[in-house]
């Protein structure tokens, strides 16, 4: 969005600049004193344009992975920090052979609530890529806490819909319980 606005500020200032080009030399104090700084008026918001533009793109294809689709993270949840999520992250890794294990490693850490650390999966659905961290948070900042693992594309499965099973079996559990 940045880039949006210095480009579309560029073109603004581009168009100022070419439809009265005489009150740009005025203004920057004369063709003789300021030979550099006309050409600058001249060049520079149109160079500035065609670098935000690029730029734009560069951000729009940072998260997206070799085959063509686009990362999103599907699951975030946060943890305490005693909890075991080498459980969790075991049973992330064998993946759709065991969704049952997923479900049940979704659940018991959607109840274990806390903000000490984050669990979060990538997922790109075309490409069947799934990225899996875990995040440390110490106050406002946020820190790698372990290194984060590419799922196997033969094991990949729907978090998001593994987690919302997860979701689902832990609210029947608790309305039985009332």
């Amino acid at each position: 969005m940045t880039w949006a606005i210095i480009a579309m500020i560029m073109v603004v200032l581009a168009l100022l600049v070419y439809l009265n080009p005489l009150a740009t030399v005025e203004l920057m104090g004369g063709r003789i004193r300021s030979g550099l700084a006309i050409v600058a008026a001249f060049v520079m918001p149109p160079v500035i344009f065609v670098v935000c533009i690029v730029m734009i793109f560069v951000g729009a294809k940072r998260w997206r992975v070799k085959g063509g689709g686009v990362l999103r993270n599907a699951v975030i949840h946060g943890y305490a920090a005693g909890f075991p999520i080498e459980q969790v992250l075991s049973s992330i890794r064998t993946g759709r052979a065991d969704s049952a294990g997923v479900i049940a490693a979704l659940a018991a850490l959607q109840k274990n609530r806390a903000d000490e650390r984050l669990l979060t999966i990538w997922t790109s659905e075309t490409d069947r890529a799934m990225y899996v961290g875990v995040l440390r948070v110490d106050g406002n900042k946020v820190w790698i806490d372990s290194e984060p693992f590419a799922v196997d594309p033969n094991r990949y499965f729907d978090a998001r819909q593994h987690d919302l099973a997860a979701a689902r079996g832990r609210m029947s559990i608790e309305t039985e319980a009332l």
